[in-house]
């Protein structure tokens, strides 16, 4: 089924508060080899951000599934090995875990238009801003996208929560460059928040809203 056509397949499932991984959940890392900062391409060089945990916590406890969605080219670039994504991602599932907070979901989208890597090649519909693993997980997971929350750092998590029907919640500030940016990618943030904490508070405040209107009506 055509990407289009599954956005407009209507849904009743469970709401979710989608994430962006890295910046959103843990920090980013410096790597010497390419003189950038990236992502944390080996399980000892991952961090969670402060009030992390605390954050997906609340997300359990609200009774919202807590899904992340995440591109990870690291393995299409040639910068790590599947089995060392895997253990990044058994060590955020541990450190969370270690505190009471839980993942309902893991997505990662491995591919990249330049990459090395000939199996992960490829322009696909899952890379934010493309909606494609959202909807995935809305498929598996019963997920209704419309009463859900995409929240990230970049302006394609917000461009990938937006043509996915979600409400989205930016983390950072809109001032300088970055608002130029917004605009001129069509990127409108419902919530902004300065961390991930912050974007759970502002989330929680909306259920509460939202429920004592359906109490009203």
């Amino acid at each position: 089924m055509a990407l289009e056509n599954r956005l407009k397949t209507p849904s009743r499932g469970r709401r979710a508060v989608f994430l962006d991984r890295d910046g959103c959940i843990n920090a980013m890392v410096y790597n010497p080899d390419f003189g950038i900062v990236d992502s944390p391409y080996h399980p000892d060089q991952f961090t969670l951000l402060p009030g992390v945990a605390e954050a997906v916590r609340a997300i359990n406890t609200m009774g919202l599934l807590a899904v992340v969605i995440s591109n990870q080219p690291g393995v299409a670039k040639g910068k790590c090995t599947m089995g060392l994504l895997d253990a990044v991602t058994q060590k955020m599932r541990q450190e969370l875990s270690n505190v009471g907070a839980q993942l309902d979901g893991v997505y990662y989208c491995l591919h990249h238009p330049e990459a090395v890597v000939q199996e992960y090649h490829r322009v696909c519909d899952c890379r934010k801003p493309a909606p494609g693993l959202l909807v995935q997980a809305a498929r598996e997971l019963d997920i209704d996208l419309g009463a859900s929350y995409m929240v990230g750092d970049g302006v394609t998590d917000i461009l990938a929560g937006q043509a996915a029907g979600c409400r989205t919640v930016w983390l950072g500030s809109l001032k300088n460059d970055i608002s130029h940016v917004m605009v001129e990618m069509d990127a409108h943030p419902d919530l902004v928040a300065a961390d991930l904490q912050e974007a759970v508070k502002r989330i929680q405040e909306e259920t509460l809203i939202d429920t004592a209107r359906r109490r009203e009506s």
